[in-house]
C-alpha cells in the first residue's frame, strides 16, 4: 500500500526518516497536530545497519543505506505491527537515484512479508503537497516546521563555537527544539493561533541563545553544501560540523528550507514550459509561494539582529543566477546547481572555504567537483572541496585539518589584500578578493566585544 496524504494514514503510525533530526522532530509534531501519530525512526544500530547492507547491492546511495536502516531498527522495536505502520519516504522525479528510494522500497518490504507496511510518497514535482492535500492547514504547518527547525539550527551552528560554557548552546537547542514541536502540535483553533504560538515560541529560543556566555575566538569560517541528506544527518556525515568547531572552525550550513524553494521555482518553470502560464495551476503556485514568503519573513523576525551577519539568499533565484554561469538550472538539475551557486555566494558573504558533502559516488558530487575548480579559480582560490562520505569515518579528522589550513591562508591572503587595497577601493585584479566581514564572538549582539582585531594572536 502507497498512502500520499495525511487522510489515508490516520489510523497508522508514520515513522520519518532522521535527515536531518530537528526537522524530523518538527514535521512529526507537525502530523500529529492533524491527529497523525507521526514518530521519528529510531537511530540505526549496528545490526540494523548490517541487514540495511545485506539488502543493498552497493550502488546505491548511502541515504539508501541509512533509511532502510532506520526501518529496520523501527520494525524490530516492541510493538510494531506491519498493519498499523507506514513510513515517510518522499520521492523526486529526474537523474538522482533519490527517486528510486520509495519504489525500491516498497519491492523490498512486499519480498520480505511487510506488504501491510504503507509509504507516504509525497512527489517533488507537485512540491510535497500532496502529502497535505487532505489535512487543513497541514501544508503550511509543515512550512513552519521547516523555517523554525532551520532557524533554530542556524542559531545554534552561529553560537555553539563561541560558547564559554561547554554544553549551553545544545541545551538552549533542544529546550527550544521541544516548545516549537509542542508549539506546532498543540490543539488550535485557527491557523492564525498556530503561527503565532511558533512565532512566540521562536522569540523565546533567540531569548535563550542570546543569554548563552560566549568569548572571543579565531574561527575560520566554512560554508557547508552538498546533499541535503548527508550534509544534514548527523549519523550519515559521522558529525561532520561537530569535528569542524573542535578544529577551530564555524560551520555555515545550508539548511531545509532552500530545497523547497527550488523545487516551488522548478514547478512554475515546468508549467510555464507546458504553456501553462495563465492557468489556475500557476496561480495556485504562486499564490502558496506568496504565503510562503510572508510566513518565513514573520518567522525569520523572532531572530531580527540575531542571524543578520549570517544572511540566507533573499530568494531561490539568487542561488540560480550565481551558479547560471557554471550549471544553467533548466539543464542541470537539482542539488548540484544548488550547491553550487550556494558555495558562490557563501565565498560573496565571508567564508574562508566551502565543503561539499556528498554521499560517495553521487553524481551530484561528482558533477560539482569539476565545477567547483572553476568556482575557486573564479573567486580568488577559496577551498573548495567535495567531502565523500560512506559507513566509515577513516581519516576524516585529517583531512578536515589540511582543509582547514588551506582556508586560514586563504583568510590571511583576502585579509591582506584587503589591507594593501588603496583607500578609493581595490585595484582591478582584487576585486574579485571581498572584504572580510567581521566574526563576532556572539550573533547579532555587541556584548561578546569580539571585533575582527580582537580575535587576532
Amino acid at each position: 500500500m502507497v498512502g500520499t496524504s495525511a487522510d489515508r494514514v490516520r489510523d497508522r503510525v508514520v515513522f520519518i526518516p532522521r535527515m536531518c533530526e530537528g526537522a524530523s522532530r518538527t514535521y512529526a509534531a507537525a502530523l500529529r497536530s492533524v491527529g497523525v501519530d507521526a514518530r521519528v525512526c529510531p537511530p540505526a544500530g549496528a545490526r540494523a545497519l548490517e541487514l540495511a547492507k545485506r539488502h543493498t547491492s552497493g550502488e546505491e546511495c548511502y541515504p539508501q543505506v541509512v533509511t532502510l536502516a532506520e526501518l529496520f531498527e523501527a520494525m524490530d522495536r516492541p510493538g510494531f505491527d506491519p498493519a498499523r505502520a507506514a513510513f515517510m519516504m518522499p520521492t523526486t522525479t529526474g537523474p538522482c537515484r533519490f527517486g528510486q528510494y520509495a519504489p525500491f522500497l516498497r519491492r523490498l518490504l512486499d519480498r520480505l512479508g511487510y506488504g501491510d507496511v504503507a509509504l507516504v510518497s509525497p512527489n517533488s514535482d507537485e512540491g510535497y503537497r500532496d502529502v497535505a492535500d487532505a489535512a487543513r492547514d497541514l501544508r503550511r504547518t509543515l512550512w513552519w516546521a521547516t523555517v523554525g527547525a532551520d532557524l533554530l539550527r542556524r542559531a545554534l551552528l552561529r553560537t555553539r563555537p563561541y560558547e564559554a560554557e561547554a554544553g549551553r548552546a545544545d541545551r538552549a537547542y533542544e529546550e527550544s527544539l521541544e516548545e516549537l514541536c509542542q508549539a506546532l502540535e498543540a490543539p488550535s483553533d485557527t491557523t492564525a493561533e498556530r503561527r503565532d504560538r511558533v512565532v512566540e515560541g521562536l522569540r523565546r529560543a533567540a531569548g535563550r541563545f542570546r543569554a548563552v556566555p560566549v568569548a572571543p575566538a579565531d574561527r575560520v569560517l566554512v560554508g557547508v553544501v552538498g546533499e541535503i541528506f548527508c550534509r544534514l544527518s548527523v549519523f550519515s556525515n559521522h558529525g561532520i560540523v561537530r569535528r569542524l568547531e573542535a578544529l577551530g572552525a564555524e560551520a555555515w550550513l545550508s539548511g531545509i528550507g532552500e530545497w523547497v524553494w527550488y523545487v516551488n521555482a522548478w514547478e512554475a518553470y515546468e508549467l510555464r514550459r507546458r504553456g501553462r502560464a495563465l492557468s489556475r495551476a500557476m496561480l495556485g503556485a504562486r499564490l502558496s509561494q506568496w504565503v510562503q514568503r510572508r510566513d518565513e519573513h514573520e518567522l525569520e523576525a523572532a531572530f531580527a539582529g540575531f542571524l543578520d551577519d549570517r544572511p540566507e539568499p533573499h530568494g531561490v533565484e539568487e542561488i540560480l543566477d550565481l551558479a547560471a554561469p557554471y550549471l544553467p538550472w533548466e539543464g542541470a538539475l537539482g542539488e548540484m546547481v544548488m550547491s553550487v551557486g550556494k558555495a558562490v555566494y557563501l565565498q560573496g558573504h565571508g567564508a574562508d572555504a566551502v565543503m561539499d558533502v556528498s554521499p560517495f559516488g553521487c553524481m551530484n558530487g561528482v558533477v560539482s567537483e569539476a565545477v567547483y575548480l572553476r568556482v575557486s579559480r573564479d573567486h580568488g582560490g577559496i577551498p573548495t572541496r567535495v567531502f565523500y562520505v560512506d559507513e566509515t569515518a577513516g581519516d576524516l579528522d585529517l583531512r578536515l585539518e589540511m582543509f582547514l589550513d588551506l582556508a586560514r591562508a586563504y583568510r590571511a591572503r583576502r585579509e591582506g589584500a584587503v589591507r594593501a587595497a588603496p583607500s578609493n577601493g581595490l585595484s582591478t585584479k582584487e576585486k574579485h578578493l571581498p572584504r572580510p566581514e567581521p566574526r563576532r564572538g556572539h550573533p547579532g549582539s555587541s556584548r561578546s566585544g569580539c571585533r575582527a582585531a580582537d580575535r587576532r594572536p
